[in-house]
């Protein structure tokens, strides 16, 4: 069901997007600024390491701070599953969970809550059960586009331990880590982290983390010298490409990402990690479904 709505309807569509999310929350807005009530609606996430929240915005290059605080941006990294991306020519606005969204006029920011005429087209079409094209998949699928192409602020991920019976007992969620800060480049002389990593992406990071696990990918020492770095790179040994798990398409190698943007957003909108798929990561073999985002090479190795 698509229709369009407008004053109470549009505010209150957009509080229940975020209240019910329950995998995923995308929020693409330039210009954010939260109160009390807004808060009080996130914080119903502030314990749940199930929902991945997607927190996008923009403008204001020179001083970020008119359209995300360093206030709400501290608010937000309390999150146990939180990623925040910087997009510097954001204009559009669009809220969504994995069952409704809404694209629209509205910032999140009180006054355009409080005292602005806004309309939007809402939708309650679940992702999941959604065939074909429709105006919310479509909104969807270019706002997590966005999300993944842009630059990175801040990042943090949940870490779970598996258990020995996994297929039974699933596993236990034990912490959350920042696996990335980049505050003082945006927030310079704010009192920001001391990290200065350059640009990174929302592909760069797992979606989560295995208590204990050990790195899948051996790192290679840099020459300093062409002429062997030149040698290295047409080394297979190294694996410096690798294939998509899903459509075998050539990827760059990286196991914590073993699928192409496309497959990845579609994944993204289910997050099981052990969903079969196609093919190994590492030699591009059919995998006849043994191999899955948790296990991306065949034979694990």
């Amino acid at each position: 069901m698509t229709k369009f709505i407008t004053g109470k309807e549009l505010e209150q569509s957009i509080y229940d997007i975020i209240w019910d999310a329950k995998k995923t929350l995308l929020i693409l807005c330039p210009y954010i600024k939260l109160d009390q009530y807004f808060k009080n609606l996130f914080d119903r996430h502030s314990n749940n390491p199930a929902v991945h929240i997607i927190i996008v915005f923009g403008k204001n290059e020179n001083d970020v701070r008119k359209s995300l605080s360093k206030d709400d941006l501290d608010y937000f990294k309390k999150f146990p599953n939180i990623s925040v991306v910087y997009v510097p020519d954001l204009h559009a606005k669009y809220y969504a969970n994995e069952s409704a969204g809404v694209i629209t006029s509205i910032n999140l920011h009180d006054a355009s809550f409080q005292k602005n005429i806004e309309f939007g087209v809402y939708s309650e079409t679940p992702l999941i059960a959604s065939l074909g094209s429709n105006a919310d998949k479509a909104a969807w699928e270019k706002s997590s586009e966005i999300a993944f192409k842009n630059e990175v602020v801040f990042i943090k991920r949940p870490v779970f331990e598996k258990k020995l019976l996994s297929a039974l007992l699933g596993k236990s969620y034990v912490k959350s880590d920042v696996l990335f800060d980049n505050t003082q480049k945006f927030y310079r002389g704010l009192g920001g982290s001391n990290q200065e990593n350059g640009l990174k992406k929302l592909g760069d990071f797992p979606m989560e983390l295995e208590l204990g696990a050990r790195p899948t990918e051996r790192p290679v020492r840099e020459e300093k010298r062409e002429e062997k770095r030149e040698t290295r790179s047409n080394d297979r040994s190294h694996y410096t490409s690798g294939f998509c798990i899903r459509t075998g398409e050539p990827i760059p190698y990286n196991p914590n990402r073993p699928l192409s943007d496309n497959a990845y957003r579609s994944w993204v909108q289910y997050e099981n990690y052990d969903y079969p798929e196609n093919y190994c990561h590492k030699t591009g073999k059919p995998s006849y479904g043994k191999t899955s985002m948790r296990n991306p090479v065949l034979g694990g190795g």
